[in-house]
């Protein structure tokens, strides 16, 4: 663990020097040592076996979806596990429901059993949310579900085939939330009417 952290340091001043983040006085020491204590608490409580051998980390994948008259999707697969169970990673501030985290990550997730079968031919074994939730007392919400459905990858392509007509219409209509935060279009959203 030792080799690890020291690893963490070294890559934490190399994006430091190529990011500029200006911080407040102690505000790295206290955001560096946050990460660390995460890093460490996943590791140690993830159910992942040490010795797994994963298929793909942080695969970028594309799947022509013209045959289902959609554009191409492109994405990056956090993790795919052996047996091809795909995960996907999230941080958040509190613990989620299950019947939440599966809504609101449904067409990540979807998207992701997509490019998998695209990719490889073969149907996903499972589809994982490791969610780590950063309170006082840090804790590793595992949300586990099966290969998409039918009615899942159907919902999917919908929603893609009303946002591409959306784009047609240029119908750019805002929805808030907090995806805003990392929108860079924020200022044309909010002068919409």
């Amino acid at each position: 663990m030792e080799q690890l952290q020291q690893q963490f340091d070294t890559l934490w001043q190399a994006d430091q020097a190529k990011e500029q983040v200006r911080w407040d006085d102690g505000e790295e020491l206290g955001e560096k040592q946050t990460a660390w204590s995460l890093v460490d608490f996943y590791l140690k409580a993830t159910p992942i076996p040490p010795n797994e051998m994963a298929e793909g980390v942080e695969v970028s994948v594309e799947a022509d979806l013209s045959k289902h008259g959609l554009p191409r999707l492109i994405g990056i697969i956090d993790l795919v596990r052996a047996g091809g169970r795909i995960v996907d990673f999230k941080t958040l501030g509190q613990t989620p429901s299950e019947e939440k985290a599966i809504h609101t990550n449904e067409v990540q997730l979807s998207g992701y059993s997509i490019l998998y079968r695209d990719s490889t031919g073969k149907i996903e074994s499972g589809r994982e949310l490791h969610q780590l939730v950063k309170t006082k007392t840090p804790k590793l919400i595992v949300t586990q579900q099966g290969p998409m459905t039918e009615p899942q990858q159907t919902r999917l392509f919908r929603q893609m085939e009303s946002y591409v007509a959306g784009l047609d219409r240029q119908d750019f209509v805002p929805s808030p939330g907090m995806q805003c935060a990392m929108c860079s279009f924020i200022n044309e959203c909010k002068r919409w009417s």
